[in-house]
């Protein structure tokens, strides 16, 4: 079976959009008796519908054994279980009603976040499906109270039924009669009874983790885990116990990171690498290297990964990175571990657990294997706040009063830009207090039955971590559209109070008119005045104010999960809905248009290059943010050209890390090519894009999309 993956890639990816399932119930019979057991003991409570419905399910659904890959997790769900959680969440509609104005003019958007987290990977790679088992009985026998008794009873009946569910795809396995049928046969019945003990049993037991607590747990999984240092000593054992070569490890990876691929999840399966060990050594290992370089040789741009920088990274691995980027393979983001763990500590979160830092998704920081962090909660439009200043808290496009009366008219921008500041306040707290009045009922919507165990204070103490039982039960709110805001406060506050080019009230019927009565004015206010992300102290200083404003409103508030509330400012694609109900601002903008993206400078708007970018976003307290920002950096092709364009390559990234810097990522483009791609994209497939936290094919945006980068990517000359 060695040395085939090349030979098996084309079937793999087609075998994996034509799943076919053998061994099990079919599939509308499987549904039906499912939903009639979630019925029956729904009565009792939706934890322990859900724990017999997943149990029937692992024992009788069909599965998929293919004979080309030498990894198998598909199982016939018939997302039964995520339609019966699409149902729950109708508990929360009386309260969301109560917000309807905000939401429904994308003023804020409080939403109940049952993703952006992960299981504790090392606690699972040590222990095994079976290792959990035995954790949960003798925990169990601590308790004798009826709630605590049916926490364990449910979870234990679960993971048993993962156990009995390795052995059936052993037995799937073992019936192709092929040496590939053979090696996933051994690995499942290890797993059926212990922990992994080779590195492909560690991939197998992921791949089968990803897909249960996805699929049956219905909790969105948004990270592998620190693979490199997680997986090192399976990886050291098989090289020491000769039994794998490094080619054969190789290969392993290589169908393990193409299996990831063909999945096609955009945002929700990164890893990280690198980081700090507990001592606060490097972690950079062998594996690491042969995880990029694998990598590197299929030319794929999925999974995403974070690298964890910190000031002794292992320069050869950044160097390795940093070249990928330039080459084009631009699924890098660069995390500042010191700054993700100092943020942490700030909301409560303990010196030796902050250490230990995971990312989800795009840029999410949070305690690995302490911490829930809902890190999507709660979405923010900054820009709004200066429409509804403008407008006494009237959204412009319907009218509607959904915010504070803060006053018709103002005798200065310092007032006005109060106003502003009220009203980012005012909706970001209610935003907040709605999903705290959402948070009590998680348990009666999705209790974790596989996430939940891997987590010790959940299973040391027999409480669901939807219901309080991770040791920090947090939530995140983020804020987005900055440098809209930014740059629309600037224009106001020139045009209007101190160059008094037009009153306040004609300015207000200029962008009541989408610009159309002074297109003129449009056009200077789009070339004249200081904008955000060009190192402008004007801009900047009105930046931090807001920045800060928000985080210190967010950063500590009570949710209502026993935890807090955390910051983070990032858009990613809700710029786009944002901005549909978002009506001309006062930095030119048109009624409709996307929101500024990420903490980037407005598209076209960032004249002074990248390091005057940088020095803007440094200005911000970096430490504010544990929820994560990103840098949102362009650079032309031929500014990192060769050795001396290296050498700037890896001193702006230092740099910027060192100073303190959050998290950045990079997009190496020549226009000239983005152009060509728009005519002919057969010819340019493989070019890829960094859109926000993961990365597409250029091809594959929208018209306008591409002609942002074009421009971005123009600018960057």
């Amino acid at each position: 079976m060695w040395k085939t993956f090349e030979n098996c890639k084309e079937k793999i990816e087609a075998d994996y959009k034509n799943v076919s399932f053998a061994c099990g119930m079919p599939s509308e019979e499987l549904k039906l008796k499912v939903s009639k057991i979630l019925q029956e003991n729904e009565k009792v409570s939706v934890s322990k519908a859900k724990s017999e419905a997943m149990t029937f399910i692992l024992d009788n659904a069909g599965v998929n054994v293919p004979d080309c890959g030498i990894f198998a997790y598909k199982i016939d769900h018939n997302n039964v279980l995520l339609d019966y959680l699409q149902e729950k969440r109708h508990l929360c509609d009386d309260i969301r009603a109560t917000v309807s104005p905000y939401e429904s003019t994308n003023t804020m958007k409080p939403d109940m976040d049952f993703g952006h987290v992960a299981p504790d990977w090392n606690y699972l790679i040590e222990k095994g499906f079976a290792g959990i088992v035995r954790d949960l009985e003798e925990n169990k026998a601590k308790f004798c109270e009826i709630e605590k008794v049916a926490y364990f009873d449910e979870r234990i009946a679960a993971y048993s039924a993962v156990c009995r569910l390795m052995e059936r795809f052993a037995a799937a396995a073992e019936s192709l009669n092929t040496e590939k049928g053979r090696f996933m046969a051994e690995n499942f019945r290890q797993l059926a009874i212990s922990a992994p003990k080779t590195l492909a049993q560690g991939f197998q037991l992921i791949l089968t983790f990803y897909q249960l607590q996805m699929q049956l747990d219905t909790v969105i999984l948004r990270s592998l885990g620190g693979l490199d240092r997680m997986l090192y000593p399976l990886y050291k054992a098989d090289l020491e116990s000769g039994r794998y070569t490094k080619e054969q490890l190789t290969e392993i990876i290589k169908y393990f990171l193409f299996e990831i691929s063909c999945m096609e999840v955009i945002a929700n399966l990164p890893f990280y690498i690198c980081g700090m060990d507990e001592k606060g050594n490097d972690a950079t290992n062998e594996l690491t290297y042969l995880l990029l370089n694998t990598y590197r040789e299929l030319d794929i741009y999925d999974p995403k990964i974070h690298v964890m920088y910190h000031k002794n990274i292992d320069r050869g691995i950044v160097d390795l990175v940093l070249e990928m980027i330039r080459e084009g393979k631009n699924s890098f983001v660069f995390m500042n571990t010191e700054k993700a763990t100092e943020a942490l500590q700030k909301i409560g979160i303990s010196e030796e657990d902050s250490k230990k830092v995971i990312v989800y998704g795009c840029y999410e920081t949070a305690a690995e294997g302490t911490e829930i962090p809902c890190t999507c909660a709660g979405m923010i439009n900054l820009a709004k706040a200066v429409e509804l200043a403008v407008h006494n808290g009237r959204d412009a496009m319907t009218g509607k009063q959904v915010s504070l009366k803060t006053g018709e008219s103002f005798d200065s921008f310092d007032e006005f830009f109060s106003a502003v500041l009220s009203h980012i306040e005012s909706y970001t707290v209610l935003c907040m207090d709605t999903i705290a009045a959402y948070e009590p009922n998680y348990k009666n919507i999705n209790p974790s039955l596989l996430m939940s165990p891997t987590y010790k204070a959940s299973r040391e103490s027999g409480v669901d971590v939807y219901d309080g039982g991770a040791k920090y039960n947090n939530t995140s709110i983020v804020g987005a559209g900055l440098a809209t805001l930014v740059d629309s406060l600037v224009a106001i506050k020139n045009i209007v109070f101190e160059e008094k080019l037009v009153s306040f009230d004609e300015f207000k019927n200029i962008l009541l008119s989408n610009w159309e009565s002074d297109l003129k004015l449009r056009l200077k206010v789009q070339n004249k005045y200081a904008k955000f992300g060009n190192n402008a102290d004007e801009a900047d200083r009105l930046a931090v104010k807001i920045y800060n404003r928000f985080a210190d409103t967010v950063n500590g508030r009570k949710n209502g999960r026993g935890g807090v509330f955390k910051c983070g400012m990032f858009s990613v694609d809700w710029r786009y809905w944002m901005g549909e109900t978002t009506a001309a601002t006062p930095d030119g903008r048109l009624e409709g248009e996307p929101l500024s993206k990420n903490l980037a400078a407005t598209v076209g708007r960032d004249k002074n290059g990248v390091t005057a970018y940088l020095n803007t976003l440094l200005k911000l307290d970096s430490s504010k943010c544990s929820d994560g920002y990103v840098a949102d950096v362009v650079l032309h092709c031929s500014a990192v050209k060769g050795d001396d364009g290296m050498a700037a390559f890896k001193a702006l990234l230092s740099t910027f890390m060192e100073k303190g810097g959050f998290s950045v990522h990079f997009n190496v483009l020549s226009p000239s090519a983005l152009v060509n791609a728009q005519k002919e994209p057969e010819k340019y497939r493989n070019l890829q894009i960094r859109l926000c936290g993961w990365n597409v094919r250029f091809v594959d945006l929208e018209k306008h999309q591409q002609d942002e980068f074009i421009k971005q990517s123009s600018n960057a000359m």
